[in-house]
């Protein structure tokens, strides 16, 4: 039996992001943030000792380097496609913010969203063999309750659904969709740069 999904909300593509040729400064970047983090006491969505860049993503973002010049305007070709996939309102769009996260073994991100976002944008530019899933938590979840459901189906948490990713995968999905990761099971760091793209009348 095939699924089909007539109201698509999440995407995938791949850009490659030549992640080795900057390495080092995404590495320099994660290391001035964790700084911030440790001297400000900051509680973060990344757990056992993952590092985001966020509490500098206002100075720094990544967007702005120069290493990432070919592709903003190829993450504008994807956003104005799902824009239109989306029947959204033709206005101003804008990548308002972007930031990296970094997960040694054994880290992973909290639950959490992206609150006032059209389209969030998860970037991987690097992901080793095991260390972890995008997961999603069902957006009907407030539906489901109305259903006989299976009597283990939160203890199972049935409500998330794992999406595979893998080193320069793009995936696309609206900011308002719940979602972590799982806990990286590899002996490597999977590295994530995260942006949020907004749109105004004004």
């Amino acid at each position: 039996m095939e699924s089909i999904n007539p109201f698509p909300y999440i995407y995938k593509t791949q850009y490659d992001f030549k992640f080795d040729t900057i390495k080092n400064k995404v590495d320099e970047f994660i290391g001035h943030a964790h700084d911030e983090i440790v001297s400000r006491k900051l509680d973060t969505h990344e757990k056992d000792g993952g590092i985001t860049t966020v509490p500098v993503c206002r100075t720094t973002p990544p967007h702005t380097w120069d290493e990432f010049d070919d592709f903003k305007p190829w993450l504008f070709d994807q956003i104005n496609d799902i824009w239109n996939r989306w029947n959204l309102q033709p206005m101003n769009k804008h990548l308002s913010e972007s930031w990296i996260n970094m997960h040694p073994p054994g880290a992973y991100t909290a639950e959490h969203h992206h609150q006032n976002v059209t389209v969030a944008v998860a970037a991987y530019l690097n992901v080793p063999e095991n260390s972890g899933r995008l997961v999603v938590k069902n957006p009907m979840q407030i539906y489901k309750l109305g259903e006989p459901l299976d009597y283990y189906y939160y203890d199972n948490e049935k409500d998330w659904m794992p999406i595979e990713v893998k080193t320069n995968d793009v995936l696309f999905f609206p900011g308002w969709l719940t979602h972590k990761t799982e806990r990286n099971l590899s002996d490597g760091y999977r590295y994530i740069m995260s942006l949020n793209i907004m749109g105004s009348f004004v």
